[in-house]
């Protein structure tokens, strides 16, 4: 038998995650269900783990001998998977026990092929998705910014759920961007082809973050930020959206090198600097990738800023370079 759900968890330094998450997962009823584990070269004994302590006959662990990073992670899941929606869940969260039940209903209720998951940061707002603003900055949407139809432009890959058949249709993630932004990228190219992603309110999932990240001298996640921020755009913005985005983004890199320099900040200068040599490094592959985008989009550009999912004003133009 398909079952209804298939939840894809990835680990990586999690280990002091999973009891709470696999705790949630057994106490919360619902539809069918697999729950699918990949152990990414994790140094920590996950996989053992849950053999050893989870009984849930559902779950099935495979293991990576090396790291897929979240992209190639999550497609390797996505390809094991049997159900009808791909549920990507990150390992440092827990959830309500009916939060299965009321996605289902809210999947059948809308239709739509896709849905953020009613996302809960510890002490702070909900996640209703993101929208984006002309520097490439994500801008959370609140609950007074949902449209009539109850879509949304974008969500975040700690707890979103797309139809198998079109999380396949999409290409999946984007390998190449290893890890940030390639959520953002995998919904825009969906809304692109006309696919429809709401917000699943009540359908709730507690992000507890950060469970994988060290801080270093060279700071990965901006390096990454930058260079998968700007592949993002010059595979889906169109024409002009992306020449906004470039001139506005390589106005900002120019001011923010010697701030950096001056102020003592050299890793985020190298950061920087090793973000746009490899933004062109990759672009003749980006590009590629935008020609066969851009010959499939059924939405224009103009549209998504009617939708408010593209945003008109630079909130974000200042000198982080680093926001997500």
């Amino acid at each position: 038998m398909t079952p209804r759900f298939s939840i894809l968890i990835i680990g990586f330094r999690s280990l002091r995650f999973l009891p709470k998450l696999f705790a949630s997962l057994e106490a919360s009823g619902g539809p069918s269900r697999e729950i699918l584990f990949l152990d990414n070269d994790s140094p920590e004994p996950e996989a053992e783990w849950i053999r050893d302590n989870v009984r849930d006959s559902s779950v099935r662990v495979l293991e990576s001998a090396e790291n897929l990073f979240f992209g190639g992670g999550m497609n390797y899941l996505a390809r094991e998977a049997r159900g009808e929606f791909l549920l990507l869940l990150n390992p440092d969260t827990f959830v309500d026990p009916d939060w299965l039940d009321v996605l289902d209903a809210y999947l059948k209720e809308t239709g739509f092929e896709a849905a953020q998951l009613d996302l809960r940061e510890p002490n702070g707002p909900r996640l209703l998705g993101y929208n984006l603003d002309r520097m490439g900055m994500n801008r959370e949407v609140r609950a007074s910014d949902l449209p009539r139809s109850g879509r949304i432009f974008t969500g975040s890959g700690a707890a979103f759920v797309f139809r198998r058949d079109i999380y396949a249709d999409l290409g999946g993630l984007d390998e190449n961007f290893r890890m940030y932004f390639e959520d953002l990228d995998l919904c825009w190219r969906a809304n692109l082809f006309g696919y429809r992603m709401g917000f699943a309110a009540g359908a709730v999932v507690h992000h507890v973050g950060g469970g994988s990240s060290r801080r270093k001298f060279f700071p990965w996640v901006l390096f990454r930020n930058i260079r998968n921020r700007g592949l993002c755009f010059v595979k889906n913005a169109g024409p002009w959206l992306l020449l906004q985005f470039l001139f506005l983004n390589f106005l900002l890199r120019l001011a923010r090198l010697p701030v950096n320099m001056l102020t003592g900040r050299f890793g985020e200068a190298c950061a920087e600097v090793a973000a746009v040599a490899s933004f062109f490094w990759m672009l003749p592959s980006a590009l590629a990738r935008r020609a066969r985008i851009q010959r499939r989009r059924r939405m224009r550009d103009a549209e998504l800023l009617a939708l408010g999912f593209i945003t008109r004003d630079m909130k974000y133009l200042r000198f982080p370079g680093s926001a997500k």
